[in-house]
């Protein structure tokens, strides 16, 4: 069994959000009661950081530093370092990790606000050969940001459904060289 964590954010520092550092204390949490497991840190950066403020190291291994200094050891975990929002995350975790270990289940960490766009994503890419328990972590948001964050996700999701419509479930290879390349993501990226 596998357990995934998703990145949420890195500074240009190279600092974690609180929320993720959430996401890491679970991750402890299941771990400690299933020495037998295995953790996956998955995430770059943001594809929205303009190339001049990349961070000094990836969301994947800031998260692995973290779970280090909570005590779990080196060979426990292992990094997806490529993806830079949540349909590369599932996309990378399957080619460099689901696949090649022949592994078919995990534990994903998010946050509440993030987990109906990481089920559809994670489905999509997937597939139903694999069978995926979700994990939500209160974000603890003020109810004014909370209210913002839910409607963005939603306007995410909805973009979502879009870019992966033609996709057929499990069919990753669809994905291949798009990322970054589809109109929503040239619309959002700075210069």
């Amino acid at each position: 069994m596998t357990i995934v964590i998703l990145g949420g954010g890195i500074d240009k520092n190279g600092n974690l959000p609180q929320y993720v550092k959430k996401r890491l204390d679970k991750t402890v949490e299941i771990f400690r009661k299933n020495k037998n497991a295995k953790i996956l840190a998955s995430g770059k950066y943001s594809f929205l950081y303009p190339k001049k403020l990349l961070p000094p190291i990836t969301e994947a291994q800031a998260m692995k530093d973290y779970l280090i200094k909570k005590g779990i050891l080196k060979k426990n975990i292992f990094l997806e370092n490529k993806s830079k929002d949540t349909i590369s995350n599932a996309y990378y975790s399957k080619k460099i990790y689901f696949i090649p270990k022949k592994e078919k289940e995990a534990k994903i960490i998010t946050s509440e606000f993030h987990l109906p766009r990481v089920k559809y994503i994670f489905k999509k890419v997937f597939g139903k050969d694999y069978k995926f328990q979700y994990i939500a972590i209160s974000s603890n948001l003020n109810k004014k940001s909370a209210g913002k964050v839910q409607q963005r996700q939603k306007e995410l999701l909805k973009k979502t459904k879009k870019i992966l419509e033609k996709m057929k479930g499990g069919d990753h290879n669809f994905l291949k060289n798009k990322f970054y390349k589809l109109k929503y993501y040239r619309e959002k990226r700075p210069d």
